[in-house]
């Protein structure tokens, strides 16, 4: 099973029923892949990609990276043949598509303690990413995802399908910003995300040409919480990475904070002429923990 040792900071998709890129994708830098089996596989290929997913997986029984696999909606046909394949190839974890609140991702749930007993695997060895964001109905049951649940560990949002089930072509202007449909979806699964203490994903940045509007929109959302972005082609890998880093400034600041606090030793204190308590030192510990994402690990003496 693959599993990195730090949250994933960057989730590639990649089309299962494209083989011949899962390698390519492997050594991209990205932390985590998505093998995606629903929207961007055919129906007619869908049985093709599942093997090739299963039959590459089996090449190694560790990977570096996160292995994730992107099932079809639950109420899809093909869901049995999807747990299937997810058993022999066992990943990391299943992204949950069109997940329409709490009751869908307790159903999957289930469907994978059944399908781990039957083929002998560890139960809750397998995790569970939902977007959680793709239809109204989805939006209408955000406020479901209260606490942390068994196997949840990321959720998800996304603009594209909304806005087709919204009857628009797009959720963004022309300057590329998301309307408020979009935004209201974003912040309210970022929320979620909190309150159910997983990681909180962002979107994929379609503009495949343009390095500067998604570093921006990068910078904006891990601003407000985001701990995470999908992306849709390697080069967009390396852009994330950087712009998920915290600040120089942002470090020192949480390093101060730490040293007044004495790591929790003491209730309040002041960094920079204001007042710091612990949700500050709570703060202050996860930017470090960010920080020490991209670090390399000390070379063996």
């Amino acid at each position: 099973m693959s599993q990195s040792k730090q949250q994933a900071r960057s989730y590639l998709f990649v089309p299962a029923n494209r083989p011949d890129r899962f390698d390519k994708a492997e050594a991209s830098g990205a932390d985590a892949l998505i093998l995606d089996l629903e929207d961007s596989v055919p129906a007619a290929e869908k049985q093709f990609a599942r093997d090739a997913v299963v039959q590459w997986q089996q090449k190694a029984s560790q990977r570096p990276l996160e292995i994730w696999i992107r099932i079809n909606p639950l109420a899809n046909a093909g869901i049995s043949a999807d747990l299937d394949a997810v058993m022999q190839a066992r990943p990391t974890g299943v992204v949950l598509p069109k997940c329409e609140g709490v009751a869908d991702v307790e159903t999957l749930n289930q469907l994978l303690g059944k399908y781990e007993q039957i083929h002998g695997l560890p139960d809750q060895g397998i995790a569970v990413m939902a977007i959680a964001t793709e239809t109204p109905r989805a939006l209408q049951r955000l406020h479901t995802f209260d606490q942390p649940m068994p196997r949840l560990r990321g959720m998800l949002w996304g603009a594209e399908d909304l806005a087709a089930a919204l009857g628009l072509r797009s959720l963004r202007d022309q300057a590329g910003n998301y309307l408020s449909p979009a935004l209201g979806a974003r912040d309210r699964l970022l929320v979620a995300c909190h309150a159910c203490h997983v990681a909180a994903i962002d979107a994929v940045y379609t503009g495949l040409n343009d390095p500067a509007g998604l570093a921006n929109e990068i910078r904006l959302h891990a601003a407000i919480g985001f701990t995470a972005k999908a992306a849709i082609h390697p080069n967009q890998i390396e852009v994330i990475h950087q712009g998920l880093q915290p600040s120089a400034d942002d470090v020192a600041w949480a390093k101060e904070v730490i040293d007044a606090l004495r790591d929790g030793e003491i209730a309040a204190g002041k960094v920079r002429g204001a007042m710091v308590d612990q949700p500050h030192l709570n703060a202050a510990r996860r930017i470090l923990s960010i920080a020490q994402r991209s670090q390399p690990p000390p070379s063996a003496l």
